[in-house]
């Protein structure tokens, strides 16, 4: 290795690297985010090149985010070391395959995909050594990159590189021994009856005092300390700054209590009625997915178009886009950050903002030019290429740049941001482990300021119960892998008192207070000396002077007297409108023609296959279909867009000037079947319907989100990881077109359907768990039908019309033109964030 030398604790994570290869050993380099996981590999490469004359090849997978960083480390580290990066398009990649049959290379570095993809080409090499950055994605021991590299990929020795080993539960833990040791950690049932007791919170439970409880987690411990290293930021790296974090509640304006109200308590959205004919009379609309929709609400009350839309008539604005104080005005959480901002630039502290839906980041940077705050933004959509432009154009010295917006799950990985020290996380992730990485993107090494962290919380709201999930799930990490102490020189007596300190702070942890902070104690929270806290206080002092000398001045969160009167409802005037939206559904409203759009697959199996191949599959089935209609397919595009758009910032990616494709719907075509049996047909009809009407103790109908995917348009990043997309509505299509000879053949669809939501969710995930729960139903409501032959259903044989499936009603017609460019939402509690408003 050249231009550098290691940190000491680098250099005995080398030795640790180095002793497993020589006792034939695979583990887990776990060290916190930011302590330079990568130069450790880089630098066990090297040493088995040169020490040991193996000179590859090596298999490093990472996500196509750090792809480039992976390179220029290797430039700066090993540039003797030839290295190929493997990814492009279909003409690339099968010029660089010619290039690995002549096996002039030492390292590959690829990412998860192209090792699914293009397996044919991959596994026909012998790798030396395999290492998986961002290791923990393969936690799901039944996900498809596992799957396929435990059977077609050969390597005697594995590596997985992963700042967060544990972060939803133990079987996870599990997966990943289990792909590194396949022969010790064989049983995943085994392995949860020796070590879950302590972390069971199912009717599994089983009561165990202190000493029991320590017994079995550090038994556990003493399993995985062969196989894991893992050190701490704080303990190795003495001149890295403090990080702190803040958890800062935030109130509602008179809007989002509205709002969140009827949703909460009936599922419904109020409206001003124009849906219906009747605007300004009020009415309501029923949206999918609950919990989704009640999290939009705390983000902003806008990100329902036709709230913003209403609202932005009511009040006179030209167009229909609202501007200027009202932005921050109708969100609790925007209106912290009207607080925050200008204290934070005054001192020349930059930011990093992570949300979870890209729609709000759109309407943030409304916000942001409004208020003249220069920014970056990076989202699912931009261009690996871009971010690494993106990444120098923040980092640079004397960046015009005060603030990087970015999502949660395309900024928070493998990137360096140390210019910035303040980390606003605007809504938290199931998934807690997701923010973690974030705050790490500017709390690593490098770093020479103090980062505080802020989490904006919405008081009394779905927002505090994602905090309590991902607290918990914090909590089981702090057991199983913080208190094992996995760095090699902790002695037994301290990490048993570090474990005994966790287990009294579960018994000792009081419920948080439900209060929103005033202004000195935000001061508090985000001043880095006294002299920073004494200039925010006067701030505060002018900034309510001005306010006060405003002629027109309004409260700093918008009342419920601003509102328009068809918002002004009580409970009894919603329940009657949405029983009419109910009738409406029922029995259709006769003078709105739906529009038809070809549903049919286009394309023949083996026509599919080559379109995958080349990577051309919506240019090949519009033309396919172009051809069918006899047309040129010019007429298939939507109409045109609706004026009065939001302007997108310096770095937006413009996507929604593509042209609109049709998506492929599931499998290529058969021929026209015959008729199945009515009694088959009736049985598979009342198998779905029982799965569809199925509801948890509470009463939730878990089908919802899984009746109607979004289109490829709303949520492309879906169709990247699924390669056979499928949804209820499609499956009764099929039944009703006979497609499926056997219940075998329904239940293959069904549990693909599963299984494809498993694996694009996060696992803990609302939408994550009901799939499971779903896969249960099917199966014993199977049983039952092969059992007795019958099956009781409330609905007998009817079959639930296809349009008037909660939902998917109005579909058809959903191809409005849009006011926000880039409305691709990515959903991270489910799939369904409502067609709506993210269309």
């Amino acid at each position: 290795m050249v231009n550098g030398q290691l940190k000491e604790y680098q250099v005995k994570g080398l030795e640790w690297l180095v002793s497993l290869y020589n006792n034939n050993l695979n583990g887990i380099l776990a060290d916190e985010m930011g302590l330079g996981k990568t130069i450790q590999t880089i630098a066990v490469i090297t040493y088995l090149m040169e020490k040991k004359r193996i000179n590859g090849p090596y298999l490093i997978i990472v996500p196509l985010s750090t792809l480039s960083n992976w390179m220029l480390e290797f430039d700066r580290w090993a540039p003797s070391v030839v290295k190929v990066a493997y990814k492009g398009s279909p003409n690339l990649r099968r010029q660089l395959s010619q290039q690995l049959r002549s096996s002039k290379f030492n390292v590959l570095i690829t990412t998860y995909e192209y090792v699914i993809k293009d397996k044919a080409v991959l596994a026909k090499i012998r790798w030396k050594y395999m290492i998986i950055d961002e290791g923990h994605r393969m936690k799901n021991h039944h996900c498809k990159l596992t799957q396929i590299l435990n059977t077609h990929y050969s390597a005697p020795h594995r590596l997985l590189l992963t700042g967060t080993p544990l972060q939803n539960k133990l079987p996870e833990l599990w997966a990943l021994l289990n792909f590194l040791l396949p022969s010790i950690f064989k049983s995943c049932n085994t392995f949860e009856q020796w070590f879950n007791a302590p972390f069971a919170t199912t009717g599994e439970k089983v009561e165990l005092n202190e000493e029991e409880t320590i017994l079995i987690i550090r038994r556990l411990h003493k399993v995985l300390r062969p196989f894991l290293l893992r050190r701490l930021k704080k303990e190795v790296e003495s001149q890295l700054p403090e990080k702190v974090e803040y958890v800062v509640k935030c109130d509602m304006s008179a809007l989002q209590r509205l709002l969140y109200r009827h949703m909460q308590t009936k599922g419904v959205l109020l409206t001003d009625g124009s849906e219906k004919d009747k605007k300004g009379k009020g009415g309501t609309k029923t949206l999918m997915n609950t919990i989704m929709q009640l999290r939009k609400i705390c983000n902003h009350p806008f990100m329902f178009q036709h709230i913003e839309e209403a609202y932005a008539e009511h009040i006179g604005c030209t167009g229909s886009i609202v501007q200027g104080p009202d932005l921050y005005r109708v969100s609790g959480k925007f209106e912290l950050l009207d607080r925050i901002l200008p204290k934070l630039r005054s001192k020349q502290h930059r930011v990093l903002l992570f949300c979870q839906m890209t729609t709000l980041m759109t309407i943030m940077e409304d916000y942001l030019t409004y208020r003249g705050y220069r920014y970056l933004r990076l989202d699912g959509t931009t261009k690996a290429e871009d971010r690494g432009q993106l990444l120098e154009m923040f980092n640079a010295k004397e960046s015009p740049y005060f603030i990087f917006l970015l999502s949660t799950r395309a900024g928070g990985l493998g990137l360096n941001l140390q210019a910035a020290d303040t980390v606003i996380i605007f809504d938290s992730d199931w998934n807690p482990h997701q923010d973690l990485q974030a705050q790490d993107r500017a709390h690593r090494i490098g770093q020479k300021n103090e980062v505080r962290v802020l989490r904006l919380v919405t008081v009394n709201s779905v927002e505090e119960r994602i905090l309590a999930a991902a607290k918990y799930k914090l909590n089981l990490d702090e057991k199983v892998i913080q208190a094992g102490m996995f760095d090699q020189k902790s002695t037994g007596s301290e990490r048993k008192q570090f474990l005994q300190a966790i287990l009294t702070q579960d018994e000792n942890d009081e419920e948080e207070e439900n209060e929103v902070p005033d202004d000195e104690t935000i001061n508090e929270m985000i001043a880095r000396n006294e002299e920073e806290l004494e200039l925010f206080q006067k701030m505060d002092i002018d900034r309510r002077r001005e306010e006060a000398r405003s002629v027109k001045r309004k409260p700093r969160l918008m009342e419920e007297d601003e509102l328009p009167k068809w918002l002004l409802k009580d409970d009894a005037e919603v329940e009657r409108l949405t029983n009419e939206e109910e009738e409406d559904k029922l029995f259709g409203r006769g003078n709105r023609q739906r529009k038809e759009i070809d549903y049919s697959d286009a394309l023949t199996d083996k026509e599919w296959l080559r379109a995958i191949e080349d990577g051309n599959l919506d240019e090949m089935e519009t033309r396919k279909r172009s051809r069918k209609s006899g047309g040129n397919g010019a007429s298939s595009s939507s109409g045109g867009e609706r004026g009065g758009k939001r302007k997108s910032g310096p770095s937006r990616q413009m996507v929604d000037d593509e042209p609109v494709v049709k998506k492929r719907r599931g499998r290529p075509p058969v021929e026209k079947a015959s008729p199945n049996p009515p009694s088959l047909t009736k049985q598979m009809r009342k198998l779905i319907d029982i799965v569809i009407n199925y509801k948890d103790s509470d009463g939730r109908v878990l089908s919802e989100a899984f009746l109607q995917l979004p289109s490829k348009r709303e949520l492309p990043d879906y169709y990247e990881v699924i390669k056979k997309p499928v949804d209820l509505k499609k499956i009764k299509a099929r039944i009703r077109e006979h497609r499926y000879r056997t219940l075998d053949d329904l239940e293959d669809d069904f549990m693909l359907l599963c299984v494809n939501a498993q694996t694009y969710n996060v696992e803990g995930s609302l939408i994550y768990e009901d799939s499971i729960v779903l896969q249960s139903v099917f199966t014993s409501a199977r049983e039952r039908l092969q059992k007795d032959g019958d099956l009781a259903l409330g609905t007998d044989d009817q079959d639930t019309d296809e349009d008037g499936a909660g939902p998917s009603a109005e579909h058809g017609s959903e191809e409005k033109t849009k006011k926000r460019k880039s409305r691709h939402v990515r959903r991270y509690i489910s799939d369904d964030d409502d067609t709506e408003e993210s269309d």
